[in-house]
Order: structure tokens, then C-alpha cells, then sequence
């Protein structure tokens, strides 16, 4: 039997925080930017919460909200040093360890779940499993500290048990079987889990709880008559097939209970694809007012390539225009040649917008006001893989940047910028979205459990 662990942290970067300092403890306290800018809240503290503050809300409407919120700078660096010490206690449960964003993780336990012919095999079962979610829950507070909680879904596959963590925060324990096994859900329950069958939780939970629906594909399941996921498991594949194409075949066999989407350690999951970086503007800013802060983004994205040793031979801009005007405008460089430095990227972004501007058909002016900025390089390509330059000038360069990016390690992103970003005031906010982690090898806590 398939047995999975969904982790997940509770207002993780609110409670890190509180965690590191004690007076923001019992306050309602958000994670952004300050009042006045065109900030959000990335993520809010429970007491924050409860006063109506939610994720992607601006700052300034949660200080309307909630006039004693405290509004705390995010700083991502602690958030992954937290993370990667939660990873490490989770793979030293299981080697099967998929990370799913900074504070979420699937772990797969099925090996460690085994029968015992002297005892009830379901009351067995559930005793092990709640074991181990006892010893991860005292691993964190442990390690982590009492500020640091997490909820723990359990299931038979990967979304199975994330749909049973929701069901129960802060700190909850919910468990998702079969129909077929009431034995089991009544013997979790014995240990003290919130327990469904899975006709129970598809009848009270709407469509859109499902990871992975979104609100077009809420709309087109709500559309043809699929409110709930029990609504779901009544459609023949077929029928799907007319509604979700080219998702129809992964819907139905959730709505039977059935996933068979494996747990991929992050040590096996593939290099990534991409690596981009974009900012939302305290102030809408004509094209010609970019150059800072394209700049800025530019680095951003060089320094993340270069530690992960990457050249790109593709850049992608996308320039949002003004709320006032909607859409955006976006266009693409390829080339042959290795792009690694933020000189590279930030020449690549205004060949491109350049391009635009002499084009009598564009519709982007440099006094078109534009609201986000984008930048994203692509067609990856790792330095071990590439040809290496031998012309002296070039190779002056990389030891320029090489040097640059010893001081920032050492001294943060911001103690060497370029004269073209300088002066840049922009708020390096978490924006509460999934993102790529992936963290350092190997996990602290894994050497420290294997003394």
C-alpha cells in the first residue's frame, strides 16, 4: 500500500519571524512591504488572519484591516535556512523526499509501513503512521522551535494527502483512505487524526480545493455541473474528456481515488528549465525610466545563473503595461552566444525594447507606462558544457564578474551594483507563489542523524 506525507508548514515565513523574535509572538504581524508602496502581503501571521489579513493583499488595505498589523521585511535567506533544516529531519524519514515549494514537501513512507501478523493490521498500520507524524511534529518543534508547526496530510497519493492537510490548520493530522476502508479511517481516528473516507471528503469539498485547479478550470468544471469532487467521481472519463481535454485521464482518476503520480526526490528531479525574476513597481514608470530597474532585475537573474553555474543562449522580456491600459508587451532574443553576465542580459533586454521602438508597429512608446517588468533567461546550459572563451578580454571579463560575485557572498547582493542600478530601492518581497527549491547537499540535519 501506497502511503504519502503531505508537509506543510504553517504561515511559514510569518511564524519563522516570531520564531527569531519573540516580541512579534501572539501579534498580528505580515510579511511585505511598507504602506504607501505597491506592495503585498506575501504571508500573514495566524493572529493576522484572524483579523481578516490574507495572502496578495496590499499593504495598505491590511493596515486599513488591521490597524495594529506589524509589518516585518522579508528576509528569504532565513526562510531557506529554516527550510533546509526541515528538509533535512524529513529525508531522514524517507529518502523519497519531493520538494514542492520553500515550505511544503511530499514524503513517501510506504516502505516503513509494514504488516505485523500479531496485531489488527489496520489498527497496525495506523499506529505506525501516527508515529511518525508524532516524531516529525516533535523533530520540528525540537529544531526548529515551538513557533515553527506543520500540517500533516496523509493519503495514498501525492494530492490525496495535500487535499487532506487542508482540511485542518494550523498544526492539524488528516488522514485520506479509501472507501473500501472504513476500518482503517475508524482506527486513525482511535489515534486522535482527523480521518475521511473518500466519498466523506469529496462530498463537502468544492473543485476547486484540488491542487492544480485553477480558477479558468474551476470555471469549466463549475460550468458543466462538477461543483464538489464528488461531482467529479460521478463523471465517466469520456465526459471529462469533453470538459478538461488534454486533463481529463489525471481528473477521473482522482475523482476515483486513484493517483499514481510518483514522489520524485529532489536529488533526481530535473535542472531547471528557466530562471526569471519580476517586480511589481512602487509607481507605474514610462519605458524610458527603466534602465535602473531593469538593471537591477538583470543581476538578479545573472547572479542566480551563475550560482548554479548556468550560461543562457535566451532571453525573454515582458513588460506589464499600466492598470489603467492592461495587457503587456513581451518579446524574445535567441542566440548562439553564451549569456552569463548581468551586462549580457541587461544589453539583451534593451536590444530588445529598442528593436520595438523603431518598429512602426509596436505598440510600445518609451512613454508607455508600464506597471511589472520581467526578465527570464532560458535554454540553459551548464559552464561544464560549454566552450570556454580564449580571447584575454573576455576572459578579463569573467574574472571581473567572478570577483563581484566573491564581495557579494560575502557581503550581500547590494554591496557591488552596477552604476546603472544604483540607487534602486526595490524590496526583495517573497511573493507567495510555488517556487523551485532547491536546497544545499547534503541537508545539515541528515549528517547530524547519521552520527
Amino acid at each position: 500500500m501506497r502511503w504519502i506525507l503531505h508537509v506543510d508548514m504553517n504561515s511559514y515565513f510569518a511564524s519563522v519571524e516570531q520564531q527569531s523574535n519573540p516580541r512579534l509572538r501572539g501579534k498580528p504581524i505580515g510579511i511585505g512591504g511598507k504602506p504607501g508602496t505597491r506592495s503585498i502581503i506575501a504571508a500573514a501571521s495566524q493572529e493576522a488572519k484572524a483579523r481578516g489579513i490574507k495572502t496578495a493583499m496590499s499593504s495598505w488595505d491590511a493596515i486599513r484591516i488591521c490597524p495594529e498589523l506589524t509589518i516585518v521585511e522579508p528576509n528569504y535567506k532565513k526562510y531557506q535556512y529554516y527550510s533546509e533544516k526541515m528538509f533535512g529531519i524529513l529525508e531522514s524519514f524517507s529518502p523519497k523526499l519531493e520538494i514542492f515549494s520553500i515550505d511544503e514537501a511530499f514524503v513517501d513512507i510506504s516502505s516503513q509501513v509494514t504488516g505485523n501478523s500479531n496485531q489488527d493490521e489496520t489498527e497496525y498500520t495506523a499506529q505506525q503512521i501516527t508515529a511518525i507524524v508524532q516524531r516529525i511534529k516533535q523533530r520540528f518543534n525540537k529544531s526548529l522551535g515551538e513557533m515553527l508547526t506543520a500540517t500533516v496530510g496523509v493519503g495514498h497519493g501525492k494530492r490525496l494527502a495535500k487535499l487532506a492537510g487542508e482540511m485542518q490548520k494550523p498544526n492539524g493530522y488528516v488522514v485520506l483512505v479509501g472507501d473500501n476502508e472504513a476500518k482503517l479511517r475508524d482506527a486513525f481516528r482511535q489515534h486522535n487524526a482527523l480521518a475521511f473516507t473518500r466519498s466523506e471528503l469529496y462530498t463537502i469539498t468544492d473543485i476547486e480545493e484540488l491542487c492544480g485547479i485553477g480558477p479558468q478550470l474551476g470555471r469549466r468544471l463549475r460550468a458543466a455541473g462538477i461543483q464538489t469532487l464528488a461531482d467529479l467521481a460521478h463523471r465517466t472519463i469520456d465526459e471529462l474528456k469533453i470538459v478538461v481535454s488534454p486533463y481529463h485521464k489525471e481528473l477521473y482518476l482522482v475523482g476515483q481515488g486513484i493517483d499514481p503520480s510518483p514522489t520524485v526526490s529532489y536529488r533526481q528531479a530535473k535542472a531547471e528549465q528557466s530562471i526569471g525574476h519580476m517586480y511589481t513597481l512602487p509607481h507605474d514608470l514610462p519605458v524610458i525610466d527603466l534602465p535602473s530597474t531593469l538593471a537591477y532585475i538583470a543581476e538578479k537573474v545573472g547572479r542566480r545563473m551563475r550560482r548554479k553555474a548556468f550560461v543562457a543562449h535566451r532571453i525573454h522580456l515582458y513588460l506589464r503595461f499600466s492598470k489603467q491600459t492592461g495587457g503587456g508587451w513581451s518579446s524574445t532574443w535567441r542566440t548562439s552566444q553564451q549569456l552569463a553576465s548581468d551586462r549580457d542580459i541587461y544589453g539583451t533586454v534593451w536590444r530588445l525594447i529598442d528593436a520595438a521602438l523603431t518598429d512602426p508597429g509596436s505598440d510600445l512608446t518609451q512613454y508607455t507606462l508600464i506597471r511589472m517588468p520581467a526578465i527570464t533567461a532560458s535554454d540553459l546550459q551548464h559552464t561544464q558544457q560549454s566552450p570556454q572563451s580564449l580571447i584575454p578580454e573576455e576572459q578579463q571579463a569573467q574574472s571581473l564578474v567572478h570577483a563581484l560575485e566573491s564581495i557579494r557572498d560575502t557581503y550581500g547582493d547590494r554591496a557591488v551594483t552596477s552604476g546603472l542600478s544604483f540607487g534602486t530601492k526595490l524590496h526583495d518581497i517573497p511573493d507567495g507563489r510555488r517556487k523551485r527549491f532547491r536546497p544545499h547537499e547534503p541537508f545539515p540535519e541528515v549528517i547530524k542523524m547519521g552520527k
